[in-house]
């Protein structure tokens, strides 16, 4: 009977001192990493705020070249106009024509086209944290529609090369030249109409995307140090009781 109670006041001695310097080591450690965990955070939070900010500006620059090319268009509108009331202007005014799609319009359309490329990066990078954030319990949050990006950039590409084959067809002389060159630019500005309100569309979805960020950084970064502050006091709560049953496993290894 005595060798039994040894036995287990052994065992709980060596239980008890293993569990007491494992809750010491875990109460003093939580505030070792505190600051690493705090700095990750942070600057998890700030690269996707980064990417949000470069997406923003990124359909800004879209909305305005989109917006001059479309002015721009009008303006070739009016005068092939003038030159289907006025023939004998000619080749002149076509010349112009090509020329303003070439220098003006074009252009805008390759700008859009590029920061457009620049929207879908930055909204990569959104994902790709939010994602790794997500593995977290209760952390997750939706990201931004990625396909529907995939889709803008497909039309903006089939828009630029129409913008080309338009200046190619009001180079060209000829009455069935300069209908096929009206058709094509009704075709352009049908599609960047048709571009921009899918743009104004995405807007509210990247502004919900950032809004939810923010909330889920306002519920993350002021709780690092009261949760670190709460492990600690569960730890040494458990070492003080590890402190007891030392207490108790000694006097039974004594009797």
């Amino acid at each position: 009977m005595r060798v039994c109670r040894r036995a287990l006041a052994g065992l709980a001695i060596l239980l008890g001192v293993t569990v007491l310097l494992l809750s010491l080591a875990a109460g003093v450690g939580v505030w070792v990493i505190r600051p690493t965990v705090s700095a990750k955070a942070t600057f998890v939070f700030g690269r996707v705020d980064a990417a949000l900010d470069v997406a923003d500006q990124g359909l800004d620059h879209v909305k305005t070249s989109l917006a001059r090319a479309a002015e721009r268009l009008d303006k070739v509108r009016e005068e092939q106009r003038q030159l289907a009331r006025e023939p004998q202007r000619g080749d002149a005014t076509r010349r112009f024509l090509a020329r303003t799609v070439q220098q003006r319009v074009a252009p805008e359309i390759g700008n859009a086209h590029e920061k457009l490329h620049a929207v879908a990066e930055a909204a990569v990078v959104v994902n790709s944290v939010l994602e790794d954030v997500g593995n977290f319990p209760f952390l997750a949050v939706t990201g931004l529609d990625m396909d529907r990006l995939t889709e803008l950039n497909g039309n903006l590409s089939r828009v630029e090369s129409s913008a080309w084959e338009l200046l190619r067809l009001l180079g060209e002389q000829g009455p069935e030249a300069g209908s096929d060159a009206a058709t094509r630019l009704s075709q352009v500005e049908r599609a960047l109409q048709v571009l921009r309100s899918l743009i104004a569309e995405y807007e509210p979805q990247l502004a919900q995307v950032r809004q939810r960020t923010e909330a889920l950084k306002s519920h993350t970064l002021p709780w690092i140090t009261p949760a670190a502050a709460l492990v600690s006091l569960a730890c040494f709560w458990v070492a003080l009781s590890q402190v007891s049953l030392l207490a108790h496993a000694w006097s039974w290894w004594k009797r």
